[in-house]
């Protein structure tokens, strides 16, 4: 195996164009260009660190700090809630490991809280702690894992707790008696990876701190905040928003950068008159591969848990027996035990390559990766910076390869990859104003400790309407002044923080857990007859037993792959703005969506042939969310020169082409959004496109979208008619996750309606 040290800048950059010239590949190198390293910036702390931490320092051959560090801890030691934002490898760590690990030498008595969004990141700082070696330090991580033996343990000697939001919102809120004296004593707390607190998963975590506040305040404490965040386009009001009170930025990255080289990699067209691409998920594999082979250490990311199995199980059959132990899968889902052996191996240099979704996309120290195959277009220029810093983190020399799909998204960067390095990062959007979670986390706080008007302070004045419906619903109850919860129930256990509510179902094999899955998804995903993969075996989901909560499922060989189709109804609820594009009105406001899977088609491996279709009897499922939509008079459509045969097609294209193009305006993901077009909605009266995000009551993306509107219907006709297929393909109007499996879909009818509105406009 080459050793990562001997692998020049050259020999990586000529890699790539190798590639054009293997006939067993395809494909076409759309970009390749070199990023040039840099040098650091360094600053002196004044006062210096304690001698004790100072030594500690230079034993791992750092002396003197970034700038950006020595900012960042000089704020901090202030007392100022600060956000530190910079690229990955940059020291973000350091900045905030410092002042607590001062703290902690100065005080005896002070304690230090580190929120991790993972907890593979959680167990990865754990260690990082550990290696300074100081007395002081008595670190632990306190999550779901940790036996309940070691927990009192903890609480009573631990004066660095490193856990996730999850642990804090249903394992120690909740028991707070028991962590009076930790809380008493807390003089920082930690939010690590700001960025991925997006959508609803940032909005319960924004409730989660204000309820930790809440908390500390009681207890006569009141910790400095440090966020760490990769580059976004808004940390200062993202951290803000989470914490609820005012935060300085630092952001000026001051640390070192070797040489990488970025390709772009678009598959080849396999059908000239469809527009299909050979898929991402393959492209990668074959990439991934060849660098295996070459000794080149690699991570690949996915998109999907889905796609993470299929290209490890790819890579490995193609390996052989000599070579697969070098790779494993790594996302999501899987049990505790199996995380941990992945992340042991992978820490310990033991693999060689590991392909794994977001899971790994954050600062967990992966070891020495010289390669990062993006397997698709990862959502946002940020997670696409993000995701290709994993590699070279020695500051040595790096090659990423972004490997597009076939959607719209991608394939924009494929034919603008400028706008790769010049685009601005998006914003990262939570909406703490969304009464559902604002309710359930209102809820919860009451079971800690009664509530009062005080309490404004922390949840802001939507209180007293939420307090009002709860007391309504029979869940708070008044005594005096003050409100108590009103249940025998805990709340904070029916309350997930990372979906929009509801239950987990367990994946269930021969009585065997495999993993979890959220009630959001079960009946898309996991319905009887669906195709479920996990660590590379496929199993066919046998009975959805909704009264018991449990997907029973049987390991299975198959040739197909199975895709639900959905019936969807929308009601518009309140209008909240609107303007005009052109002569149509572009609306902002609340809507509730019912849907429900009604069958599934089994399709062909690699083909995507229809096999057959199969319909289902599951319940249907409602929800009230915000959404904007785009309203079309009898007059735009004739002036579009639509037959009437023509406008559902249009109008279902347009409305793929959009949801597909709306990460270039918020942070967001198909899967994060909804969509329904009809040549007549009940309550518009007119033909309408629809588009609405997927949670209860909305997670902030619909604002940003409905602000950008011209441009971001600018971009999605540039990308239907860029694109060379005839009638229509994922490149441009197709969508993966349509329910109703792409039809009816009129390309041309959409370019002749979006160019309408534009000229309009």
């Amino acid at each position: 195996m080459t050793a990562p040290s001997d692998l020049p800048g050259a020999r990586l950059a000529d890699i790539p164009p190798s590639w054009v010239e293997d006939p067993d590949l395809g494909g076409e190198l759309a970009d390749l260009r070199r990023i040039p390293g840099r040098g650091a910036i360094t600053a002196d702390l004044e006062p210096p660190l304690p001698s004790a931490l100072q030594t500690r320092l230079e034993a791992r051959n750092i002396g003197r700090l970034y700038r950006h560090q020595v900012q960042a801890i000089s704020r901090l030691r202030a007392g100022r809630d600060t956000v530190i934002t910079a690229g990955t490898a940059s020291g973000k760590t350091l900045a905030y490991q410092l002042p607590v690990i001062e703290a902690l030498i100065s005080d005896p008595d002070a304690t230090a809280l580190l929120l991790y969004p993972t907890k593979a990141l959680a167990h990865d700082q754990l260690r990082s702690f550990q290696a300074f070696e100081l007395p002081e330090i008595r670190a632990a991580t306190y999550d779901g894992d940790t036996p309940s033996d070691e927990r009192a343990r903890i609480r009573r000697r631990s004066n660095v707790v490193l856990t996730n939001p999850d642990m804090l919102h249903v394992g120690i809120l909740p028991h707070h008696a028991g962590w009076a004296d930790f809380l008493h004593r807390l003089r920082y707390v930690v939010v690590d990876e700001m960025h991925t607190l997006r959508g609803i998963f940032g909005t319960h975590v924004a409730f989660v701190l204000r309820r930790l506040r809440r908390l500390c305040a009681h207890y006569g404490s009141d910790p400095t905040f440090a966020f760490t965040s990769a580059t976004i386009g808004n940390p200062g009001p993202l951290a803000t928003a989470l914490v609820g009170r005012p935060v300085e930025v630092v952001e000026s990255d001051g640390s070192p950068r070797g040489e990488q080289w970025v390709a772009s990699w678009n598959p080849p067209i396999t059908d000239p008159d469809s527009g299909r691409r050979r898929s991402a998920t393959a492209v990668a594999t074959d990439l991934w591969v060849d660098l295996i082979r070459r000794g080149i250490p690699t991570i690949v990311f996915a998109r999907s848990r889905k796609a993470t199995e299929l290209i490890y199980r790819w890579a490995a059959d193609r390996l052989g027996d000599d070579r697969k132990d070098l790779i494993a899968p790594y996302r999501a889902g899987y049990l505790p035990a199996q995380r941990r052996a992945v992340e042991r191996r992978l820490f310990g240099g033991e693999l060689l390559g590991v392909v794994a979704t977001t899971a790994l996309e954050l600062g967990i120290d992966v070891g020495g990766l010289d390669a990062a195959v993006l397997a698709g277009f990862p959502g946002t220029i940020s997670a696409f910076r993000q995701q290709a810093g994993r590699a070279g983190r020695r500051r040595s020399d790096s090659l990423v390869i972004l490997v597009a799909g076939e959607d719209a998204l991608d394939q924009y960067f494929m034919a603008h990859p400028d706008e790769l390095f010049t685009r601005s990062p998006e914003a990262v959007v939570v909406n703490p104003l969304n009464p559902f979670v604002l309710d359930a986390h209102v809820g919860c706080a009451a079971y800690e400790l009664a509530l009062t008007l005080d309490d404004r302070a922390f949840f802001g004045p939507e209180l007293e309407e939420a307090v009002a419906r709860l007391v309504t619903s029979g869940d708070l109850r008044l005594r005096g002044e003050r409100v108590h919860w009103a249940r025998r129930r805990r709340p904070a256990r029916t309350v997930s923080i990372r979906t929009a509510g509801g239950r987990r179902y367990q994946i269930v094999a021969d009585g065997r857990h495999l993993g979890d899955l959220d009630e959001s998804r079960v009946f898309r995903d996991a319905h009887p007859g669906a195709v479920y993969l996990h660590q590379g075996d496929t199993y066919l989901v046998e009975e959805l037993d909704i009264g018991r909560g449990e997907v029973r499922v049987r390991a299975h060989d198959v040739d197909f792959y199975t895709q639900p189709r959905q019936d969807q109804d929308l009601q518009i609820l309140d209008v909240e703005a609107s303007h005009g594009i052109g002569v149509a009105p572009w609306i902002l406001g609340r809507v509730r969506v019912e849907t429900q899977v009604v069958a599934y088609q089994r399709r062909r491996l690699g083909s995507g042939e229809v096999l057959d279709t199969i319909p289902l009897d599951l319940p249907p499922t409602s929800f009230e969310t915000q959404g904007f939509w785009l309203v079309f008079t009898p007059a735009t459509l004739r002036a579009a020169r639509l037959d009437e045969a023509v406008v559902p097609g249009a109008l279902h294209a347009a409305e793929h082409a959009m949801i597909a193009m709306l990460p270039l305006s918020a942070v967001c993901d198909r899967w994060d959004v909804g969509g329904l077009s009809t040549p007549w909605h009940p309550d518009t009266g007119e033909a309408t496109i629809f588009v609405y995000e997927a949670y209860p009551g909305g997670a902030g993306i619909s604002p940003v979208a409905f602000t950008a509107g011209r441009d971001l219907l600018a971009a999605t006709v540039e990308a239907i008619r860029r694109c060379p297929c005839r009638a229509g393909c994922p490149s441009c109007v197709q969508s993966p996750k349509c329910g109703n499996f792409n039809e009816p879909l009129s390309k041309k009818g959409a370019i002749a309606l979006l160019d309408t509105l534009l000229a309009g406009a």
